[in-house]
Order: structure tokens, then C-alpha cells, then sequence
């Protein structure tokens, strides 16, 4: 599900590619720049992982939350309902106040993950999606952060349990894939109307915060996926 809210974040990808073992310097300052004046193509597309997370050190339900603090923009090329954090007038973070982050244990992932990125690749040998990492250029992109600080790619994704989120973000693109093409396949503008209002309450209203995520997601996918069962599983069908 690329689009052009997400494009920057793989940009200068092949010369960044990083392993699991590799060094790199980083530390925090918690100077808050990277949360004010924030540009729309450099919004943070919030996905069902940070909603559950917010919702849970918010104490808030899904569309509490999400009227409260979130702003849906509808997804171009995948017709899909993307969601971004509200700003201040100021162009600051809702989240932000005396420059520190008030969501900080359940922030958005790829705050939480930053200056390391990812994209997920299809290894066809082996059937399933992996994850990819790469380092961001933080000092071009005008962070403030020190590097008086090194660790690996792993002890990085340890040290704020990140991976505990990798399945969740695996069901998170089937499930946005698969709205999105049912969007697609639609004929008419109250149809799509339909299927966008459905997309977003399976892709971020309908969970509990006090239910294990993944197994919501995976439930959410097949009632998606059952609305046209020939479209996703149309050679088992026949079979």
C-alpha cells in the first residue's frame, strides 16, 4: 500500500539497506523538532498498531480516540481511508506539550522506531512477507539527536519491544490490500462510499483495547475477504 504519504520514507532505499548486526550511532536529545511543522507529505500515517496502542495508554476506546486526535485523509491511488495525528495551529503534534511527547511508551510506531526505517518485501521462495531495515539520514533531515550512543539494528528493535508488532503488521497489509481491492472493484460511487465506510471500521474501529490485537486483525481480514470470497480465494473455491 504505497502511496505518496509513504514514498519518503523509502527514498535513497537501496544505498541504506542495513542488517540485523549493524552498528550505528544514535541518541534521543528530546529536543521535539521532529513533532513541530510538520509538512502533509511528512505526516505519520497512523496504522490499526498505533491506534491500539494509543487507545490503551489514552484508556480510550477506538472512535473516541480517533475523533479526538486523529484526521482521515482518503488514499488516492488506494481508495483507502489513511489516518494522521491532528496538529496544533502551531503545526506542532497534539501529543506534544512543553516539548516532550505525552503518548511517549505508545507513541506510533515509526516514532518509536526512528532513525531505523523498514519495508516489507515478499521473499516468493519462502511465501511470506519480510521485513527490511535501513537508516535513515537523521542528521540531513535535521534532527538534533547525539551519537554518543551505539547499537545494533536488534538491540534497537529489543530495546522498545517493537517486533512483539510483526505479525499485527503483516495482517495490517492484507487487510488494507484487500480493501483496497474491493474498492477497485466496484461500480458505483455508493458502493464505494460503502466499502470505504467498511474499510475504516475494519482497518481501525472495530478492536478492543483490552483484547489481544492480533487475533482482532486476523478476524477483521476474513470477514473482509467474505464479502467476495471469489476474489481471494477463487482456485480453492474451485478445487
Amino acid at each position: 500500500m504505497q502511496n505518496k504519504f509513504q514514498s519518503h520514507h523509502v527514498k535513497n532505499l537501496n544505498q541504506n539497506f542495513i542488517t540485523r548486526d549493524s552498528k550505528f550511532k544514535f541518541r534521543c536529545t528530546q529536543c521535539g523538532d521532529c513533532c513541530r511543522n510538520k509538512k502533509l507529505e511528512d505526516m505519520i500515517l497512523l496504522t490499526t498498531m498505533d491506534v491500539y496502542r494509543l487507545c490503551n495508554i489514552l484508556e480510550m476506546d477506538t472512535t473516541d480516540m480517533i475523533g479526538k486526535y486523529c484526521d482521515m485523509i482518503p488514499g488516492k491511488e488506494s481508495m483507502l481511508p489513511l489516518l494522521i495525528m491532528k496538529q496544533r495551529l502551531d503545526g506542532s503534534c497534539i501529543f506534544l506539550k512543553k516539548g516532550k511527547c505525552t503518548v511517549h511508551e505508545g507513541k506510533p510506531l515509526l516514532c518509536t522506531m526512528y532513525p531505523l526505517g523498514r519495508i516489507s518485501l515478499l521473499n516468493e521462495e519462502k511465501g511470506v512477507q519480510e521485513f527490511h531495515y535501513f537508516l535513515k539520514d537523521f542528521k540531513k533531515e535535521g534532527c538534533k539527536a547525539a551519537e554518543d550512543e551505539e547499537q545494533t539494528v536488534t538491540e534497537w528493535l529489543e530495546r522498545y519491544d517493537l517486533e512483539q508488532y510483526d505479525e499485527c503488521a503483516r495482517l495490517y497489509g492484507r487487510l488494507g490490500n484487500a480493501c483496497s481491492k474491493m474498492m477497485h472493484a466496484l461500480d458505483s460511487d455508493d458502493q464505494r462510499r460503502e466499502m470505504f465506510m467498511t474499510s475504516f471500521y475494519m482497518m481501525f474501529l472495530k478492536y478492543d483495547r483490552d483484547q489481544p490485537l492480533e487475533e482482532q486483525m486476523a478476524v477483521n481480514l476474513a470477514y473482509v475477504q467474505s464479502l467476495k470470497p471469489d476474489m481471494f480465494f477463487g482456485d480453492k473455491l474451485k478445487s
